[in-house]
């Protein structure tokens, strides 16, 4: 019930949704890169981010799912020269969207049992909080390798730097993984 509740708020919404998040985008204080953006381009980004959560309802909301879409979005944003605050902070109005959207809709919030409440809620949280996560991690690994290639700073540094727990060190390998694969493509490493 929760999921089909929610399926049916975004699938019946999307625009209004989408509309809704570029309005507050445009008026927020934090966000003066998105705000360079076109109107077309800031109401497709929003229609992406709520297909997304959409599609991730309907494929069964795997956690796996939420951690490629958003690390593809931390990646991006970087090469496009977005802060990794404005990236959060835009993704923290969505959730605010979202929640001011649903609070209204009786179909919601008429029908829901207490526990059915406390489903719901958790449901949209994770899926914010995975991104929240995984936005962070895919921006600081693209970060990590235009650093690297910079030259400004060696392996060392940068180790230093952005290190701290086990999914750094996993990065760190697929990265050294990926720049050898490269090294080899073009030559560098026989």
């Amino acid at each position: 019930m929760v999921y089909e509740s929610l399926i049916a708020i975004v699938e019946s919404h999307l625009d209004d949704l989408a509309n809704t998040w570029v309005q507050e985008v445009k008026k927020s204080e934090y966000l003066s890169t998105y705000q360079k953006l076109s109107d077309k381009e800031l109401h497709s980004r929003g229609h992406i981010l709520f297909s997304n959560l959409l599609n991730w309802l309907l494929n069964g909301a795997s956690n796996d799912d939420a951690a490629v879409y958003f690390k593809q979005i931390g990646e991006g944003r970087i090469k496009e020269g977005m802060p990794l605050t404005e990236v959060y902070y835009a993704l923290y109005l969505e959730k605010k969207v979202l929640w001011s959207f649903v609070a209204w809709k009786d179909e919601v919030t008429g029908r829901l049992k207490a526990i059915d409440a406390i489903e719901f809620m958790t449901v949209i949280n994770n899926y914010f909080d995975l991104g929240d996560f995984y936005i962070i991690k895919g921006y600081n690994e693209q970060l990590y390798l235009q650093l690297l290639e910079s030259g400004k700073f060696n392996k060392d540094e940068l180790e230093n730097m952005f290190a701290g727990g086990a999914l750094y060190q996993e990065s760190i390998k697929k990265i050294r993984e990926k720049m050898y694969g490269e090294g080899l493509s073009i030559g560098l490493i026989r």
